[in-house]
């Protein structure tokens, strides 16, 4: 189980460690271990809301619905969702795939026309807020907003933090291109998959690496001009049809155990199923390409892995790399 060529890769997540060693040769020892980390989960939104034209002063963030698309009255809706990974999602991991899955819950009475929406990554903050339906008949029209909840003109009500354009601005409030698209009917073809796309997959990573960035998507339909295109979606309010993030990921290794004992220098991590690894090194952290070393894997099931070097002169800096 042990190799000492590496395959074409490109790097996904690593676990860096500075060590005073230089490689003469090296052992690498596979035991197996248990249990597995996680490499998959749902999560369901920290936030979602609707930014409705109809009800422009309005909140949303109360409902078990949010609204996107065009009404039979050619006002515009436009759906906003955050998920927080932090506690979730180990730090430092790789994601290989994310795909929204919503559910469609409502249409339009009188009947529907199908169009594409597309999920956008947001570039700015905003406010679910709490409001829930202030209209008796059970229309989708919210209650007045509050400060600092979001409407169709304030990403904060009654604050300076309006959306660059009523309803939010593409390049401005959210970017201009979809991070993946999908065709929507009516509700017996729900639920709906968006992505998994390399747009999607690369935003859910940045969500991880700089949490900073995470405002979350906002799903516009992308035939607004066209009514009758206006869809209710289970918002997380909804108990039996809330969105769900499903997100796949590599676990990035932990380098535990390290020993110095005389000429010799070793560490040890655990080895995920289906993971592969490479041991690279190089003699400054901040120059230099990194060499490999030893590689391993992809495994069936967790081994426990020892890496065992014989040492000669300071300044080795070592990582771990899975991919």
């Amino acid at each position: 189980m042990m190799q000492n060529t590496v395959a074409a890769m490109v790097p996904l997540t690593k676990t860096a460690l500075r060590l005073t060693s230089v490689f003469v040769g090296w052992l690498l020892v596979l035991v197996l271990t248990a249990p597995a980390l996680a490499v998959s989960t749902n999560l369901s939104p920290v936030a979602d809301t609707t930014l409705s034209e109809g009800y422009p002063g309005n909140n949303f963030g109360g409902m078990t619905f949010a609204n996107s698309g065009t009404t039979q009255n050619f006002t515009r809706n436009r759906a906003l969702f955050r998920f927080d990974l932090a506690g979730v999602v180990p730090g430092g991991s790789s994601i290989t795939s994310a795909r929204l899955i919503l559910e469609v819950t409502g249409e339009p009475a009188d009947g529907y026309a199908f169009a594409d929406f597309g999920l956008h990554r947001l570039l700015v903050p905003w406010s679910e807020g709490t409001k829930t339906n202030a209209s008796p008949s059970g229309a989708g029209q919210g209650s007045p907003a509050s400060t600092n909840e979001a409407t169709w003109f304030y990403r904060f009500a009654f604050t300076t933090n309006t959306w660059s354009a009523p309803g939010a601005a593409a390049t401005s409030d959210y970017v201009a291109a979809p991070s993946a698209a999908v065709t929507v009917y009516g509700l017996n073809d729900s639920p709906y998959y968006f992505g998994s796309t390399a747009q999607t997959i690369a935003d859910v990573q940045l969500w991880l690496d700089d949490p900073q960035t995470n405002f979350g998507w906002i799903l516009v339909c992308q035939a607004e001009t066209t009514d009758f295109t206006a869809r209710r979606f289970g918002s997380r309010e909804n108990a039996n049809f809330p969105p769900q993030l499903e997100i796949e990921y590599l676990v990035a290794p932990v380098i535990d155990r390290v020993e110095k004992n005389g000429s010799q220098f070793s560490f040890q991590f655990t080895a995920q199923p289906s993971q592969s690894y490479t041991i690279e090194y190089r003699d400054a952290l901040g120059a230099g390409g990194w060499q490999t070393s030893a590689s391993a894997g992809p495994f069936t099931e967790p081994i426990r892995v020892l890496f065992v070097d014989t040492t000669l002169a300071p300044g080795r800096f070592y990582q771990v790399v899975t991919y």
